[in-house]
């Protein structure tokens, strides 16, 4: 996973103090090992500086935020974060509503906690990578399809909140789907087996599709 943030950096050389910088944190996935974390620390937020530090990583997953500066990275599967997406969804309920389900905002946050349930229920099970995926599609890609059809019903109001929501998952609907393909590329797969695993893949496109 990678995320970015912004912060202020008193007596930096040539800088005023309130300039922003930002200080990236790359995260290793849960593979059972110790977690590897590692910072960056740039002046800016520029996407110049995720491909550098980047560089390399190829054939795997980034989990990130709705962040464009991480589109495009030459041999990697983006995931974007279910909870960015229930956040907005949250931010979205009006006050006083948040048990009012008639609410499409509130409609929304039921979606996303029905998937992170089904996750917990998988951790809780200790599920191998393939029956997490088995799991996830028997599960959670049902729950998926019917929220894209009820989301491109949604009529939200101008300029509001709920607007800018329903476009923030609509345009991330393919990066939000890319988790139900998860898969382990090994040194002892073949090349086709390997190429079966990008996204770019027929195979890869036609499940998201189904």
């Amino acid at each position: 996973m990678a995320d970015e943030t912004r912060i202020q950096v008193l007596k930096e050389p040539e800088r005023n103090p309130e300039t922003d910088s930002f200080m990236w944190l790359f995260r290793s996935g849960e593979d059972g090992l110790p977690p590897i974390v590692l910072y960056n620390y740039t002046e800016t937020r520029a996407r110049y500086n995720a491909v550098d530090f980047l560089d390399g990583f190829s054939d795997g997953y980034l989990e990130t935020d709705g962040y464009q500066g991480y589109n495009n990275l030459s041999g990697i599967r983006r995931c974007s974060c279910g909870a960015h997406t229930r956040r907005y969804f949250i931010d979205a309920v009006p006050k006083g509503k948040q048990y009012d389900y008639s609410n499409p905002a509130v409609q929304g946050v039921q979606f996303c906690s029905k998937l992170f349930e089904y996750e917990r229920r998988s951790q809780n099970k200790k599920h191998t990578y393939e029956q997490r995926k088995a799991y996830r599609l028997e599960k959670e890609k049902p729950i998926l399809d019917e929220f894209w059809n009820w989301l491109d019903k949604q009529k939200p109001r101008k300029e509001s909140r709920f607007e800018a929501t329903v476009k923030y998952a609509q345009n991330r609907k393919d990066t939000l789907m890319t988790y139900l393909l998860e898969d382990r590329p090994s040194e002892d797969m073949l090349d086709e087996q390997l190429e079966a695993l990008t996204p770019w893949s027929k195979e890869v496109q036609n499940v998201c599709k189904n």
